[in-house]
């Protein structure tokens, strides 16, 4: 109006209204997806090259798991091995983290401790609210100890995701002095990361991360750090909490050294104390196990574990699986083996069938199955979510799975088991025989 009285109006353009509304869309498109891109950017530091000289460990493809709901799985399986129900190897899966995300492989070695890569690494928080040092004198330290933690309760360790690289002669970048090679390859740690920022585009990064996928923090450790690296890098060595057992371990990284990556992954996780990466020393008194498994002078070696809780393997039947998760109340998710954290998964017989099993054999290697699995709260967690249900599937086990005297309040899935050998080999297809029956009596730690 203003153009028109001061007689402008001729010589202002008309803007096409057709126009105005193409423009706006641009605009509405265009700034969410510069403003991703800086946020994607910001985050680049975080991300690292692939570790050189090295393969990464584990399927290229999909998982084994992904059609455990069919309904064959339910019962025995026929027509695994000329028509008959045989037991066979479905999956096989390794945690190199304790109570991270695991990594599902095609074949896998077995040693005293278990699977190769196993539960060689755990996180833990000091136990008291006040700070000291790894130099601190034991006697102050009685009550001031590092323990480990899990998804019991801290179900977001779920969400961490793991991944071994381990040497390979034939990448272009392999070199025997490497210190990835030196160090028996690399361990990759995961996770949901967002920069705390300051100002306006911290408020942006806050609002991308609602609307895209977080990014991701990265980290590349030795996984068995030589004497040379554990100086150069500083690690050092105390005492972990591990149930009744304390081993001396590796500090990789530590909230007392003001370590930038695990100070995040401490906010990530909500954790207040000071919390740290510990890893398996090979130069302490292995974690002997004795209980329910064979002893030295049958096997010719006595069976260790690393960060396990108790025993080395851990074994469990798809079609037992199955039917808990037929029995959980209405509106409780989907279960899977996974829940449960299996290091081999097996299909074939009907349910529980192996609650009377006491030593097999895998592909040409036996194994001792000691005894039967004790559940916690622990399969509660979503795998993929890192959500725990309220009850179930503790709930629903608890109704029918309390069977063992040996611990009569608590319910039992899966089997604890020991290989007979210190070196065998395990692969997805591997037939499973039954060697040996009979009673189980859980003995608590």
């Amino acid at each position: 109006m203003s153009f028109q009285y001061l007689g402008f109006a001729t010589h202002v353009p008309r803007i096409d209204p057709s126009l105005t509304i193409y423009i706006a869309i641009s605009v509405a498109c265009f700034v969410p997806v510069l403003l991703w891109g800086l946020l994607k950017a910001s985050c680049l530091h975080s991300r690292q090259h692939k570790p050189q000289g090295c393969r990464k460990l584990g399927l290229g493809g999909k998982s084994y798991l992904a059609d455990e709901l069919d309904e064959r799985y339910k019962g025995a399986v026929a027509g695994q091995h000329k028509g008959s129900a045989t037991w066979r190897v479905k999956s096989l899966w390794i945690y190199p983290v304790k109570s991270c995300r695991g990594v599902e492989l095609e074949t896998g070695t077995v040693i005293g401790t278990g699977m190769e890569y196993d539960r060689q690494f755990s996180f833990a928080q000091l136990s008291s609210k006040f700070p000291v040092s790894a130099k601190t004198p034991r006697e102050e330290k009685a009550t001031h100890t590092w323990k480990f933690i899990t998804q019991r309760t801290l179900p977001p360790m779920a969400t961490i995701k793991t991944e071994v690289w381990v040497p390979d002669s034939s990448s272009p970048t392999y070199s025997e002095w490497h210190p990835n090679i030196r160090s028996g390859g690399v361990l990759v740690i995961k996770f949901p990361h967002i920069q705390c920022e300051e100002g306006f585009m911290g408020k942006v990064k806050d609002l991308l991360a609602l609307v895209f996928a977080q990014p991701e923090r990265e980290v590349h450790i030795p996984f068995n750090p030589t004497q040379e690296q554990i100086s150069d890098k500083g690690y050092a060595v105390d005492d972990m909490e591990i149930w009744k057992d304390k081993p001396r371990s590796l500090i990789i990284a530590s909230t007392e050294k003001e370590d930038r990556w695990i100070q995040e992954l401490r906010s990530y996780l909500g954790i207040t104390n000071h919390f740290a990466l510990f890893r398996v020393s090979k130069d302490d008194q292995p974690r002997e196990v004795y209980r329910c498994a064979p002893r030295k002078d049958k096997l010719g070696y006595q069976p260790a574990v690393g960060f396990q809780d108790a025993y080395p393997l851990h074994i469990l039947n798809l079609a037992s699986v199955r039917d808990v998760g037929d029995k959980l109340q209405q509106g409780a998710p989907p279960l899977s083996a996974r829940n449960f954290r299996p290091n081999i998964v097996i299909t074939g017989g009907g349910a529980y069938e192996e609650d009377c099993w006491k030593r097999i054999r895998i592909g040409v290697y036996q194994y001792y199955v000691s005894c039967r699995t004790v559940r916690c709260l622990l399969p509660n967690v979503n795998p993929v979510t890192g959500k725990r249900h309220g009850s179930e599937p503790n709930r629903t086990l608890k109704d029918f799975r309390c069977i063992d005297a040996g611990d009569p309040r608590n319910a039992c899935l899966g089997m604890q088991m020991v290989p007979a050998s210190e070196d065998s080999r395990i692969k997805v297809g591997d037939e499973v025989n039954v060697l040996e029956t009979g009673e189980h009596l859980y003995i608590k730690q």
